[in-house]
């Protein structure tokens, strides 16, 4: 029997129909579209800021620097300025990092306060001696009252009274060729404690590698290991390492230093190996200040110490001849905390405000620091430069996080 062309049509015409409706049902609908990643916001150029940087380079004749600006808690700006390297024209980057000199000893501080929130010392434990820490493991000589009345507190707060030369010269850079347990025992043998521990403020640096020394003792590791362990792995601060001394020694994506005037020619004639609790971090901007907002008291990122070891953290010595100021490895300034740092070559940097500010910026070059007048002019352009970044131009950031 023959099939009508009606009927074929009829039902090439049901069929395509049906077909349509099946492509209509199984399109995505356009009040359904499929959801797409937003792309990180990327960081624009802020004119303002990198204006206050160039030329504060360009006055103090500094090749290069690294910024990091925290707002909150959220580091919305970080900038890397001038040159790295001069001699091999290498333009700096966040990346590169930099030896931060004395800003070290805040992470000393912070890495005995880890000990002492552990339960594993106190600040008023003795240091030498029968019963101290550190016992009578080092020099060859029977130790003076003043040593063994040291304790930990004196270290961090400058107020053990010396470990000086006859000169009143801080031993810490004398027999740059010891290692550091010789180092120790010629230290302890031959320097002065000229005051009473716990009667005076006197910034003296080889405090802080006693420090350090009292670290590898209680926590059982390397000064470096246990900071890395306790706290910048989970911090995920990754630049952080202890530098070396020498030219050759230079860390990957360390910049080169360049001193000035009396400093000239000194930068990688330091015994910097030795020098690691109180000056021989090397890190980049970023990652100091991930730390320092860490260790801020503001909880907008998470702090590492708790409420009643932060306290003590910030707990100075007292009055004058005392600092109430000086902390156990921080300083204060009014609500400000902050710490600098300056080696031949070397100028770092941070400094947190109570409006949510923080900011870390290091130089890998430095007023000659054996001019007085100098050494005071880029000192004091230096903070006032960290205060403008800290307290202008507010509303000029976006609303991203880089950490």
């Amino acid at each position: 029997m023959k099939t009508s062309n009606r009927f074929r049509f009829s039902t090439l015409g049901t069929f395509m129909l049906s077909f349509l409706l099946f492509c209509i049902a199984c399109s995505p609908k356009e009040e359904d579209p499929t959801p797409i990643t937003p792309t990180p916001e990327t960081q624009k150029d802020i004119e303002v800021i990198d204006a206050k940087i160039n030329t504060f380079l360009t006055t103090h004749k500094i090749p290069g620097a690294s910024l990091a600006i925290s707002k909150n808690g959220k580091l919305v700006y970080k900038k890397a300025y001038g040159k790295a390297d001069v001699e091999a024209n290498v333009d700096m980057t966040t990346e590169h990092r930099f030896r931060v000199a004395s800003v070290s000893k805040t992470f000393t501080g912070v890495a005995i306060m880890r000990l002492v929130q552990a339960g594993k010392l106190t600040l008023d434990d003795k240091v030498f001696g029968s019963g101290g820490i550190l016992g009578t493991e080092f020099g060859t000589k029977a130790y003076s009252a003043r040593v063994l009345n040291v304790t930990v507190r004196h270290l961090l707060q400058m107020t053990t009274g010396g470990w000086v030369l006859s000169n009143d010269r801080d031993a810490i850079d004398s027999n740059p060729a010891m290692n550091n347990k010789a180092f120790f025992d010629w230290m302890l043998d031959n320097t002065l404690l000229k005051h009473d521990p716990g009667s005076r403020f006197w910034y003296i640096n080889t405090n802080y590698f006693v420090a350090a020394r009292v670290i590898e003792k209680v926590s059982g590791k390397s000064f470096y290991q246990f900071m890395k362990d306790d706290f910048l792995d989970p911090l995920g601060i990754g630049s952080a390492i202890m530098g070396k001394g020498t030219l050759s020694g230079r860390h990957p994506n360390e910049v080169k230093y360049y001193g000035q005037g009396g400093t000239k020619g000194f930068e990688y004639n330091i015994a910097l190996e030795r020098r690691d609790g109180d000056g021989g971090l090397v890190i980049n901007a970023s990652d100091l200040l991930k730390f320092v907002t860490a260790i801020d008291g503001v909880p907008t990122r998470p702090d590492i110490l708790n409420a009643s070891t932060y306290s003590q953290f910030l707990q100075g010595s007292g009055p004058a001849p005392l600092s109430p100021d000086f902390g156990n490895g921080i300083v204060r300034w009014g609500s400000r905390l902050y710490f600098y740092g300056a080696l031949p070559g070397t100028r770092s940097s941070y400094m947190t405000e109570s409006n949510g500010m923080a900011v870390a910026l290091i130089f890998n070059g430095n007023a000659d620091y054996t001019n007085a007048a100098a050494n005071n002019a880029f000192v004091q352009a230096h903070q006032a430069l960290l205060v403008d970044l800290l307290t202008n131009n507010l509303t000029v950031y976006q609303s991203i996080d880089q950490f």
